[in-house]
Parts: structure tokens; C-alpha cells; sequence
């Protein structure tokens, strides 16, 4: 390094040693104190004067304000499942979504062990049969060329995850049902797309055979088709004929998100045999005042549902005196989820 190189960097380092000596005088007499500055402030603290450390950045621009994270209270206990949650009111404002029909359908699904996810990628099985139901217009042409090569395991899986993702109308779901009305056992209808017939279990009742020495024996094959146990209807229209006309096997019944009230105090005996009831998301059960809710909770007796395990009563209004009842007279309560 020549004189010159040496000489130039002394001057700088003497310019920064003045420098620091002027800011240390100047903390000084704003604390108003002689101490010296201990040796780890003096390590933790920047080299530079405060007036050219700080060059870089504007003076004037203000620090941005702290931001606090709300506290989320948790109470013991496993935490409640994600058909317990209580839906937004934009959510419920924009029903025909599917986010909304994951909602509603969430609580029966859970029962169900669980339907298709519309947010995940479904199987290949289920991505070809959507894309292929999408595609078929006519409706010959959806029962000959298409229904007959669809394997039958894979009927509930197809209605399942369309009622999320893509409601089928009503006669694409009359061309998945079999002979009997329903798939394994399950009837699912999303509205406005479908609607449900008012004599569809009428039209569906199987007929009774005489029977033969060799098939009551208890050896002999029982090819008698399933019963109805599952009924879903979701922004659909309930008649009162076709809610008399209910399949007495049923344990498993959604009603939810109806158009119109429906009699409901008259379903424990048509279906004396649930154990899972779904009335959630229906505006006449929301409102204290209404007549219809009244009528609808009130006068049914909770008492001739013996079975009865879950009840969903979300979005609906539900006074202290039929809470009351549902659980009287019960060894185990049931599981209300409002």
C-alpha cells in the first residue's frame, strides 16, 4: 500500500473516530449522566453515527405498526369435527356452490364415513365417469351407451361426488337408479337440478313373490334387493304424499335447506327406525315466531324415535323445551348439532 493509500485511509478512520467521539458526548448529555457505555450496548449498538447510518432509508417514513394476531381460546378436550362449524352468512347467502354443498352435506357425510372430496383430485375411475355424464346430452344415449359399462360399485361413488361437484339432473339420476330406485340403498337428490318425484317410492315398491320350499331353506342364496336406508335431499321439494310414502327401512334421513315446510312431527311413523336425522339450513325452522317452526319441532314426539342418535338442527331455532324433550325419557342422550 503506497504513503498516499495509507495516509487516505488514517484520514477516514480519524473522520469516523471524531465522529463516534461527537455521538458519544451527545447520548451523554441527553441522559444527563457520565457513564460510560457499558461494553455489550457498545457491541449489540450500530458503528455509525446515527446521521449516516441511516442514510439509506427516509427519515420521514414512519415504522409500520405492530400487528397482533387475535388469542384463540381452547378448551379440553379433542377438538369438535368440521361439520360442527358454524358457516359464514356469505356462505349461506351463496348457496348453489360447491363450498355450500360440502357445507351442508358435511354432517350426513361424516356419518356416511365420508363422501368424495370436490377439492382433492378424485380417482381416475370417478374423473372419466364425470367427464363422461358431462358430456351425455341425450338421454338414450346416457342409458344404453353408457349406464350398462359403468360397474355398479361405482353407482353411489358417482352420485356422491356429483351432488358436490356437478348435481346431475333428474334423468341422469333415474338412469343410475336401479330397478329398485336407488343406489345400494341410497337415494341422493341436489336441487334445483333434480327434483324428486312425488311417487318415486310408489313407482319402486318390489313385488312380493311366492317363495319355494327351496329358497326359504337357510342354505339358499338371498337375491332379495336392498332396502332403502338413506334418503338426501338437499334444496329439493318434499311433497306431503311422498313424505307419507317414505320407505319404513330408512335409519338414515337429510332434509335439509327445503323450500317449504313439510310436516315433520308426522315422520315418526313413517320412519320409526332412524337413528340419524338431518334438518338443518331450513328457513322455516330459523325464525322463533314461525308458525311452521312451532308446528314442526314442537309437535313431534321425540319419544317414538328410539334409535334416534344424531340430529342436525343447524341454522334452525331451537328452543329450550325441545331440546328438552328429545333427550326425556332417554338412557343415552341424543347428539344434537346446531
Amino acid at each position: 500500500m503506497s504513503y498516499t493509500q495509507r495516509k487516505d485511509s488514517r484520514g477516514v478512520n480519524n473522520l469516523l473516530h471524531n465522529l463516534r467521539g461527537e455521538q458519544f458526548r451527545h447520548l451523554q448529555n441527553v441522559k444527563g449522566s457520565r457513564d460510560h457505555i457499558s461494553t455489550l450496548q457498545n457491541y449489540n449498538s450500530q458503528s455509525l453515527p446515527i446521521r449516516l447510518a441511516n442514510l439509506e432509508h427516509d427519515p420521514t417514513d414512519p415504522s409500520p405498526a405492530p400487528t397482533f394476531s387475535p388469542t384463540v381460546q381452547s378448551c379440553s378436550g379433542p377438538a369438535p369435527p368440521k361439520s360442527w362449524d358454524r358457516p359464514s352468512e356469505s356462505l349461506i347467502s351463496s348457496r348453489g356452490i360447491v363450498k355450500w354443498r360440502r357445507q351442508a352435506l358435511s354432517l350426513v357425510a361424516d356419518h356416511l364415513n365420508g363422501f368424495p372430496d370436490p377439492f382433492q383430485v378424485p380417482s381416475l375411475a370417478l374423473l372419466c365417469l364425470q367427464s363422461i355424464l358431462a358430456n351425455c346430452t341425450s338421454n338414450a344415449e346416457f342409458k344404453e351407451g353408457v349406464v350398462p359399462f359403468v360397474p355398479y360399485h361405482l353407482w353411489r361413488d358417482i352420485v356422491r361426488y356429483c351432488a358436490l361437484q356437478t348435481p346431475l339432473p333428474t334423468w341422469k339420476l333415474d338412469a343410475l337408479f336401479d330397478s329398485e330406485g336407488h343406489t345400494d340403498g341410497e337415494i341422493i337428490v341436489v336441487g334445483p337440478e333434480a327434483s324428486l318425484r312425488e311417487n318415486h317410492f310408489l313407482r319402486h315398491i318390489p313385488h312380493s313373490t311366492r317363495k319355494t320350499q327351496e329358497e326359504t331353506t337357510w342354505e339358499a342364496e338371498d337375491n332379495s334387493p336392498n332396502s332403502i336406508t338413506t334418503v338426501i335431499l338437499l334444496s329439493v321439494r318434499l311433497t306431503t304424499s311422498a313424505l307419507l310414502s317414505l320407505p319404513l327401512t330408512l335409519t338414515t334421513l337429510a332434509l335439509i335447506d327445503l323450500p317449504s315446510s313439510v310436516p315433520l312431527h308426522r315422520l315418526t311413523k313413517v320412519c320409526p327406525l332412524l337413528v340419524f336425522l338431518d334438518l338443518s339450513y331450513n328457513s322455516w325452522l330459523r325464525e322463533p315466531a314461525s308458525t311452521d317452526a312451532l308446528n314442526s319441532l314442537e309437535r313431534i314426539e321425540w319419544s317414538r324415535w328410539g334409535h334416534l342418535r344424531v340430529l342436525g338442527l343447524r341454522d334452525c331455532h331451537v328452543s329450550d323445551e325441545v331440546l328438552k324433550k328429545i333427550n326425556q325419557g332417554r338412557w343415552d342422550d341424543v347428539e344434537v348439532v346446531q
